[in-house]
């Protein structure tokens, strides 16, 4: 497992143009079987040791275009890699699990081995459903800044190779808009995410259409993160700063509607709970131990913006 994540895949191609080109050709290499055969073998082991967890999330994360630098996808071994990770036992297999869901791209075929692999773990370990909820949220491939780039091969998100120039933005408002890009002029749009007269050619066609639909989704998971904050304002929920800081604040989609609800937090042998700005918190590491974060009791998540609407100021 080792070799196989220091090489990550049994393709030699890490140049998209090329790989562009070489689309439909299978990798030539022999042993491709054999190291999906120990890929899947590896969940059978009884512990997860010398960082095997680790091996078989770079194995994964190479071959479902997870990475900042180009790999060319290969399903079969990403799924191998997946289904491993669900098998093997150990809290780092979750863990590495999790970050998978939230790294994976949709749009990857083997994403559906991931949720079965992570659904799998999960009920094995007796995740409590809220949990599995706020860690599988998707993360839709948006940067920190709330943008996703689409272009042709090399001017967009590697994993996305479209026939039109676009940025799907994500706004601290929660709502999206897409800006389709002709040339230097620029055109924003706002659901339902039309394009600009003319724009549609059938070269585009396809593309222009898969665009509108994630940007659609996205929407959709924010509207569906309100809801779900809206229902544990009553459930007296607490999180360590830990994972309310990787859950909530700093997701890029839930981290939205985070800035829209107010919290408080206490430190340990504080018997108060503070204000809790989210734009102002400090780094999870900078926090002691055991310091806890929960909704502020009876103020839930805001509605959903209307189009032009201002968005309402947090409390406190």
């Amino acid at each position: 497992m080792r070799e196989l994540a220091r090489g990550g895949s049994f393709h030699d191609v890490n140049d998209p143009e090329r790989a562009i080109r070489e689309l439909g050709t299978r990798p030539v290499s022999r042993a491709r079987g054999l190291a999906i055969g120990f890929l899947l073998a590896a969940g059978w082991l009884r512990r997860d040791a010398d960082g095997l967890s680790a091996d078989l999330a770079a194995v994964a994360r190479k071959n479902a275009q997870a990475m900042p630098t180009y790999h060319r996808v290969d399903d079969d071994l990403a799924g191998a890699a997946f289904n491993a990770l669900g098998d093997l036992p150990g809290p780092d297999a979750m863990e590495e699990l999790w970050a998978l869901h939230y790294d994976v791209i949709r749009a990857v075929h083997s994403r559906t081995a991931l949720v079965k692999a992570v659904k799998k773990a999960a009920a094995r370990r007796d995740v409590s459903a809220h949990e599995l909820a706020e860690r599988t949220v998707p993360r839709h491939g948006l940067e920190r800044d709330g943008t996703l780039t689409v272009g042709w091969i090399g001017r967009g998100a590697l994993w996305w190779n479209a026939s039109v120039d676009a940025v799907i933005t994500l706004h601290a408002t929660g709502q999206v808009t897409v800006d389709w890009a002709d040339g230097e002029h620029l055109t924003r749009a706002a659901a339902p995410f039309r394009s600009p007269a003319g724009y549609k050619t059938p070269m585009r066609a396809d593309s222009v259409d898969l665009v509108r639909r994630y940007a659609q989704d996205i929407g959709k998971v924010v509207a569906e993160e309100r809801r779900r904050l809206g229902a544990l304002a009553g459930e007296a929920r607490t999180w360590l700063w830990a994972d309310w800081v990787r859950y909530y604040r700093d997701h890029a989609v839930t981290g939205v509607v985070t800035r829209e609800v107010a919290w408080e937090y206490r430190i340990p042998g504080d018997p108060e709970y503070r204000t809790l700005d989210p734009d102002g918190a400090v780094p999870a590491g900078n926090m002691p131990a055991g310091t806890e974060v929960r909704l502020r009791a009876g103020v839930g998540a805001a509605p959903a913006l209307t189009r032009g609407e201002a968005p309402a100021r947090t409390p406190g």
